[in-house]
């Protein structure tokens, strides 16, 4: 690391700069959801590249504009990073303490919409390659980005832009989006799938008064009961055929699992106001159940009358919203299939299920030569040897670049638990952010260097 001390150095003199470009992408609205500020996002983010010295090319899709873009290196290796410019909603706005696209600076964080997740991600790495070809006049290795504006809302572009442009996207390893971490890194190494249904009860075509309850169905109690067959009170999924498809940990798998440290529970008790933990769990098994179990979650329920104060009525109708964080090696579809069967098994063929969306599982090899470089720049950057999750937890669309382009993927970056992603005063502290520029130089010259 001795000949990364130059870069380093550069890194630390420009940290206002490397501030003030975070503020600068994060004050452009990208909301992906509503199409807000998209276009020009997409746009500053081309700019940005190119300042860098990049290569940059805007694709037009079917949906939101996708970035590439290219800078040659000095070694024989390539590696593709991945990032996303789209953010999540800021709602509600009252929760906020700063407005979320001003990005004030407040007690060494920067506060708003995407300073984590994925804006602050992206300026660490332009950071880092602007430092070393600052310094050296090249990179350690040819260096290809990829910015695509879809992410959170399941990335539908990029499952046909991949498959299109492989040549263009060719490289001996991938650098995804960020993952949290507390203390050191954590290489994630893959993800697990994502399967989301909407189910839907109609008893009736109107509301009733509630003195019918007595001879009116009532589709909130149907769907509630339809629910309640699928998952009993200690957790245990009940539907025929969930588990078929799970792969048995491997050798390798269960060593690295045994060197994740324990969840420290008591803290997240209380920083989280949790009542408890799932069958009471301790802290030592919260990893392996949260990172090697499917999950069978009710995102969301709705029927009646959900306002404010006080309407008696019979509901006629009612939805609820299901979502399954799937382990490798099962299969959205056939886990939709299993659900309806189970309805129609039990007596539950009215309930209507439809599919909104599906991602699928994937984990790369932890034994790859990337791993292998971001374990060494973890070790010199924080003295510590980084935390290597092999599953993922989360549901960013990995799946696409380790099955689609068969490379090995390492997900890393900055970001902390304490970050508020996806909610009120998301943010990123400075120190974290020039830190992970210098980590991800550290992993460009380990990697291109060997």
């Amino acid at each position: 690391m001795a000949a990364l001390a130059p870069v380093f150095a550069h890194i630390d003199q420009n940290a206002g700069k490397i501030v003030a470009d975070l503020q600068e992408l994060c004050r452009q609205p990208s909301i992906s959801t509503t199409h807000v500020g998209v276009e020009e996002m997409a746009a500053l983010v081309q700019r940005r590249l190119e300042r860098t010295g990049f290569k940059a090319t805007l694709h037009r899709t079917q949906g939101h504009p996708i970035v590439t873009g290219i800078h040659p290196g000095a070694g024989k290796k390539t590696l593709l990073f991945y990032n996303h410019y789209d953010v999540q909603p800021v709602e509600p706005l009252s929760e906020w303490t700063s407005p979320p696209f001003e990005a004030r600076v407040v007690d060494g964080h920067v506060i708003a919409r995407g300073s984590t997740d994925n804006k602050g991600n992206i300026v660490s790495r332009l950071a880092a390659f602007e430092a070393l070809l600052a310094v050296r006049g090249e990179l350690p290795c040819t260096v290809k980005y990829l910015i695509e504006g879809e992410e959170e809302i399941g990335s539908p572009s990029l499952e046909t832009f991949i498959p299109a442009n492989k040549g263009l996207l060719a490289a001996d390893g991938c650098v995804w989006e960020d993952t949290f971490r507390e203390d050191v890194p954590v290489l994630d190494l893959g993800n697990k799938g994502l399967l989301y249904l909407e189910l839907t009860c109609r008893t009736a075509n109107v509301d009733f008064h509630s003195s019918n309850g007595q001879i009116y169905e009532n589709a909130a109690w149907r769907l509630v009961w339809a629910l309640n067959s699928m998952k009993d009170e200690q957790e245990n999924v009940k539907v025929e055929g969930f588990f078929d498809d799970v792969a048995p940990l491997t050798a390798k798998e269960e060593e690295l699992l045994r060197r994740i440290p324990p969840y420290g529970g008591e803290e997240r008790k209380r920083r989280f106001a949790l009542r408890r933990f799932v069958r009471d769990l301790p802290d030592a098994e919260l990893p392996r159940r949260h990172l090697t179990e499917p999950s069978f979650n009710i995102a969301g329920f709705d029927a009646g009358y959900t306002g404010e104060g006080v309407k008696t009525i019979v509901a006629g109708r009612a939805r609820a919203k299901l979502d399954f964080r799937l382990v490798v090696a099962q299969d959205p579809e056939k886990i939709r299939d299993c659900i309806r069967r189970h309805l129609d098994k039990h007596g539950f063929s009215d309930i209507g299920v439809r599919m909104l969306f599906r991602s699928y599982p994937a984990k790369s090899d932890p034994e790859s030569g990337l791993v292998r470089a971001c374990e060494r720049a973890s070790r010199h950057l924080y003295a510590k040897d980084a935390v290597i999750n092999p599953f993922g937890t989360g549901g960013t669309p990995t799946w696409m670049v380790i099955r689609g382009l068969g490379m090995p993927l390492v997900s890393t970056g900055v970001g902390y638990v304490t970050a508020r992603t996806h909610s009120a005063n998301e943010n990123l502290k400075v120190e974290h952010l020039i830190e992970g520029a210098k980590y991800m130089a550290a992993i460009c010259e380990e990697f291109g260097s060997r």
